[in-house]
């Protein structure tokens, strides 16, 4: 097996398979919500490729649209950005990648658990992994003992929210991440992806709103437009030379979002009801989904944000057992554990599916646990 494969995709590779033989399988191993892409904004992609907007464009991302997306940070998240201060991006996972690429830090400090993405780009670009753990009994928060570990390295690599757990940091927690960055001149990079996506009373604080200038945050249009096919993400930062950098390297590797799925985008940041429907949708769902798995003797930190649960599976089974008995044998397909950092007794479940889909898949994983050997 590839090394360097998310345990999920894996599972994702091995769920196609046993579909094309006709089986069916439900899919909560990915993050693509089960929810239709808002009209107007395939009718702003589809009018502006009629319009010729089908041709190269400006590596940054079209002007109209980084000066909307200033906008709409500044007056969510309080700063003082312009269209200088942000590059559009291929979707989240390429702004990940080429950003460990621009940086070239070689010791990477990873705070878990985590997407299992960043331990792919990390070993393809052969750095030195410092895992940083969280426990559940902790209620996924880090310790101070745990923060030190970060003092020892180049760049500091956080979801927060957090996918998988949906938890968010604290304040005092994030301004000790960020004092030690500065007092070590470390880079932070910080996946705010779900940041749209909150749905408890918890204040939520980016790091961009430190000022501290070698901080590059990473946001994207997938999961709070339900866009994800769109390939549309953005990468932030109060140090406009360090977007000057990004946007010439990325220029180098791919040249840019193409320009029609950037309009889409643009009207996407119009209608503000969509993202408010949407996270509705993922609340709801989340909570449901959490209560039926309690019922199975599931425990978990209930998320705040996003779309993922992240429970302990019931009666000390085996995360990656349990996975794959539960593709077999209920034909449902979830994210071990291990696929983010060492949490072999826990799975992740996409939340983001319609509700008789949920339901039926609380009874296959019901049926899975009564048949576990």
């Amino acid at each position: 097996m590839d090394s360097t494969e998310p345990p999920h995709y894996r599972i994702s590779r091995i769920a196609r398979e046993l579909e094309s033989k006709g089986i069916d399988i439900i899919h909560m191993e990915i993050g693509d919500p089960e929810l239709d892409v808002d009209r107007r904004i395939i009718d702003a992609m589809y009018r502006a490729a009629l319009e010729g907007y089908t041709h190269y464009g400006y590596s940054k991302g079209i002007p109209g649209l980084r000066r909307s997306i200033a906008n709409y940070l500044n007056d969510k998240l309080g700063l003082d950005l312009d269209e200088d201060n942000i590059c559009l991006t291929p979707g989240g996972k390429v702004a990940i990648y080429l950003a460990l690429r621009l940086l070239n830090k070689r010791r990477i400090g990873i705070l878990e658990p985590i997407w299992g993405l960043y331990y792919s780009f990390s070993k393809v670009l052969n750095l030195d992994i410092i895992n940083v753990r969280t426990e559940f009994e902790d209620g996924w928060l880090p310790k101070d003992d745990a923060l030190k570990r970060f003092e020892d390295v180049d760049l500091i690599s956080i979801v927060n929210p957090s996918n998988p757990t949906g938890t968010i940091l604290s304040i005092d927690t994030q301004d000790k991440i960020v004092e030690i960055a500065m007092d070590n001149d470390i880079y932070i990079l910080a996946d705010e992806i779900y940041f749209d996506l909150i749905y408890r009373d918890i204040k939520f604080k980016s790091f961009l709103e430190y000022g501290y200038e070698n901080t590059l945050s990473i946001f994207s249009f997938s999961k709070n437009y339900a866009m994800t096919g769109f390939r549309v993400g953005f990468v932030v930062s109060t140090n406009k030379e360090l977007i000057d950098r990004f946007s010439k390297y990325m220029r180098l590797v791919i040249g840019g979002v193409p320009p029609f799925i950037q309009f889409a985008a643009l009207e996407a940041l119009k209608n503000r009801d969509i993202v408010d429907n949407n996270r509705r949708f993922y609340r709801e769902q989340t909570r449901y989904l959490s209560g039926e798995l309690k019922k199975l003797g599931f425990d978990m930190v209930e998320p705040s944000a996003g779309i993922y649960i992240f429970p302990k599976v019931p009666n000390g089974i085996d995360g990656v057992k349990f996975t794959e008995k539960l593709l077999t044998i209920g034909r449902v397909a979830v994210s071990p554990g291990t696929g983010f950092g060492d949490y072999p007794e826990f799975i992740r479940f996409t939340t983001a599916l319609k509700r008789d889909k949920l339901a039926t898949a609380i009874e296959r994983i019901r049926y899975t646990l009564e048949n576990m050997d």
